[in-house]
């Protein structure tokens, strides 16, 4: 089964002369089904082995795979449904930076403890044990739900230094 998505970006924001040496990135429309999560968890997967980050996979898989499904499942119902959602993955200084963008500025992700034998609601507590730095903000086409995850060579997922912005000046 092939996966349908498509890449509108790979390093062309500045020029070269202008980024770290570890710069990278890619962005994907996928969109608005329900096969869209599996396909930006392969997405990701894929990209992180390209750019040699095997480390970086597994989490970034989970915390991709999620932020699509919500983004899906709170945009579907949107009028036009051919607005895709935009995955953007972002390397540069040791951190992966994961953006998911969708058109529904209304449903805000929250970070809650979910009933027990719930079988959604498990999305952001996900993301809470994987990134060290997450967040959302209104953009003027729906909102944009991103997280960061540092790769330090000490202790790649130590959560002892965990800060929450949302809605803040990082974009």
């Amino acid at each position: 089964m092939g996966h349908k998505f498509r890449v509108v970006d790979d390093r062309q924001a500045l020029p070269y002369s202008q980024l770290p040496d570890d710069y990278r990135t890619r962005a994907y429309l996928l969109p608005l089904t329900s096969e869209s999560s599996h396909t930006a968890r392969h997405c990701i997967s894929d990209l992180l082995l390209l750019w040699r980050l095997p480390d970086l996979v597994e989490p970034a898989a989970l915390i991709t795979a999620e932020l699509v499904s919500n983004a899906v499942r709170h945009a579907i119902g949107w009028s036009d449904e051919a607005l895709p959602v935009r995955l953007l993955a972002i390397y540069a200084a040791r951190t992966l930076r994961i953006e998911v963008r969708d058109p529904d500025a209304r449903n805000l992700p929250v970070l809650r403890v979910p009933e027990e034998l719930a079988t959604f609601g498990y999305g952001m507590q996900l993301v809470h044990g994987y990134a060290d730095r997450y967040g959302v903000r209104v953009t003027d086409a729906g909102k944009a739900v991103w997280c960061e995850i540092d790769r330090r060579s000490d202790a790649p997922f130590s959560r002892s230094d965990l800060t929450t912005e949302r809605g803040g000046s990082h974009g």
